[in-house]
């Protein structure tokens, strides 16, 4: 197991049974109930336990002469470790019977079951019989006659150890709930853009101190740049997300978290705690959190696990994100096959991407279509729309560089890209579980060229028939082509294409989809209004394919305003 740093500042390993706290805790003195309606018992206490020490610190005597003064006392002093009680607080024959019912409401009233109640009385028939006595926990019961000093310390130090055990257990599942809390659902974050930020005050909330905290990755561009970049912040660090470590002017944290190191993953010491979290790949997780905290063994042992867990859960992230990149490259990889036969306008494929992708969450947002637009369809739908048209590589080189109108068999040839385009993705997405992105991907290509009205091709389905991801992919495909370079025109202004596309609506489009793909682009002119591409891209023979169809499809060019 790692090993807590020693409190000198050496970072080298030390034995878990030999480290000692950090911080030591001052030894507090233990309070102790002494409950009779006469100073005798008191007066016996006080001379009994002089030379008791816990810990270091001599007990403390809190002198109670009724029932009312003992549960005042109680309410005061919840951390009252032993109760010597003389039952006989009351008058007459039942003069036991308020010391009774005061032991009845500590362990139901109350709810105190930690507490130690030794009975000390001359009347021990009048207290009332041992079922009784066991039924309130009860744990000794003495007569003041023979309750010698040497017996009441004796009995008194039994009941602390029995204390403490008692208060140890109820740390542990104190801890454990604790635990559970920090740790629940780590595992099931997938990404670090989720993970990290959740980390942090997990591990504030189990520690119990400050609220200033970061989570550092070293490695994570390139495996041999050393430098700490911060990925997650809050408190005092906030705005130091992704920022470089060594620009924030902090050289404590860095020197602390230079420290850290597979023989001392683990450091608790006066003002913050660190750990580390190991990767495969040379990539090294790191967090810092700083407050003053008393610490011991169990703040270790309970840091060391909550460690393993996020260590566990930060790999899993990478890997994820390391899969995700991958399966964009290669998405890309192959969409961009067709834009290499067209040399078709640049950043199609990025403006596609993004387009779809913000339109489904506009629509996620207004609550449409929540059933379709799930988490899992927002994370992955813009990506798949920029393989709709991957079925043109079916397309001749020919039937491309054709001038003029296409024939009606090129024709044909032409629409049939939908169904190719649907069937190499359909079998590539045969193997994988569930609703994949290339599942996804293929049923963008199959029915992207449907209209709303049901006029479209290759199915003539309608409304909301037409899958939502197709619908979505149709508006930005044919806005993106008006307002590019093409070989037979201009490419049209961004309100000409407005214009156009909302005049579609209800015809070739979803009304609805239109109304948020257009809140989007509004949205994009504001705040970037150099994302959309200048007159004069690129064109291609796949741009001249498209524009036959778009003269077909939209007629001529609208007239400006």
């Amino acid at each position: 197991m790692p090993n807590r740093s020693a409190p000198s500042g050496d970072s080298g390993p030390a034995h878990p049974a030999a480290a000692k706290p950090a911080l030591a805790k001052a030894a507090l003195s233990v309070p102790i109930l002494v409950v009779d309606a006469t100073p005798a018992l008191m007066a016996l206490a006080s001379d009994a336990l002089a030379t008791l020490t816990l810990d270091g610190a001599p007990p403390r005597l809190i002198a109670a002469h009724s029932a009312a003064d003992a549960r005042q006392a109680l309410y005061d002093h919840p951390d009252i470790a032993v109760i010597l009680l003389d039952p006989m607080l009351g008058d007459g024959a039942d003069a036991g019977r308020e010391g009774v019912a005061l032991i009845a409401q500590i362990r139901t009233d109350m709810g105190n079951q930690r507490t130690r109640i030794v009975l000390c009385t001359d009347q021990p028939d009048a207290v009332g019989d041992d079922a009784l006595l066991a039924a309130h926990d009860v744990s000794d019961c003495r007569a003041k006659a023979d309750l010698t000093p040497r017996a009441l310390r004796t009995a008194v130090a039994g009941q602390l150890r029995a204390f403490a055990s008692l208060q140890a257990l109820a740390a542990g599942r104190k801890d454990l709930a604790r635990m559970l809390v920090a740790t629940t659902g780590l595992l099931e974050m997938r990404t670090p853009d989720t993970l990290f930020p959740a980390i942090l005050p997990r591990v504030v909330g189990l520690l119990g101190m400050g609220r200033h905290a970061l989570l550092c990755v070293q490695g994570d561009t390139q495996p041999r740049d050393r430098k700490i970049r911060v990925r997650a912040s809050i408190g005092r660090f906030a705005t130091w997300k992704d920022a470089d470590l060594a620009s924030v002017g902090e050289p404590a944290i860095e020197a602390a978290l230079a420290r850290l190191s597979p023989s001392s993953e683990t450091i608790i010491e006066d003002g913050f705690c660190a750990l580390r979290l190991r990767a495969r790949g040379g990539i090294t997780g790191m967090i810092y959190v700083e407050g003053q905290r008393d610490s011991g063994a169990r703040e270790w042992q309970l840091l060391e696990l909550f460690r393993n867990k996020c260590a566990i859960a930060f790999e899993n992230a990478l890997l994820f994100e390391e899969l995700n990149i991958a399966q964009k490259a290669t998405v890309l990889a192959m969409a961009s096959l067709a834009e290499y036969k067209d040399n078709a306008a640049p950043g199609h494929l990025q403006r596609i991407e993004r387009l779809v992708g913000d339109t489904a969450r506009e629509l996620h947002a207004r609550g449409q279509f929540r059933d379709e637009l799930d988490a899992d369809c927002l994370d992955r739908i813009g990506l798949a729309a920029i393989l709709h048209d991957v079925g043109m590589l079916s397309i001749s080189e020919e039937t491309l560089g054709m001038p003029g109108e296409l024939a009606s068999n090129d024709l044909v040839a032409v629409r049939r890209h939908t169904e190719v385009g649907h069937r190499i993705l359909s079998a590539a997405a045969a193997p994988l579980r569930g609703r994949s992105l290339l599942a996804m991907a293929a049923e963008i290509a199959r029915y992207h060229h449907e209209r709303f009205d049901g006029s479209g091709y290759v199915e003539g389905l309608a409304g909301d028939a037409i899958p939502i991801a197709a619908r979505i992919t149709a508006v930005a495909d044919v806005f993106d082509a008006l307002i590019t370079e093409r070989p037979y025109r201009g490419a049209w202004t961004i309100d000409e294409a407005i214009d156009w596309i909302t005049a579609k609506a209800g015809e070739e489009f979803d009304p609805r989809v239109v109304d948020a793909f257009l809140a989007v682009v509004r949205r994009l002119r504001a705040s970037e209004p150099d994302w959309f591409p200048k007159t004069g891209g690129g064109n291609g023979v796949l741009g001249g394919l498209l524009g036959r169809k778009l003269r077909g499809l939209f007629g001529r060019r609208p007239v400006s305003p």
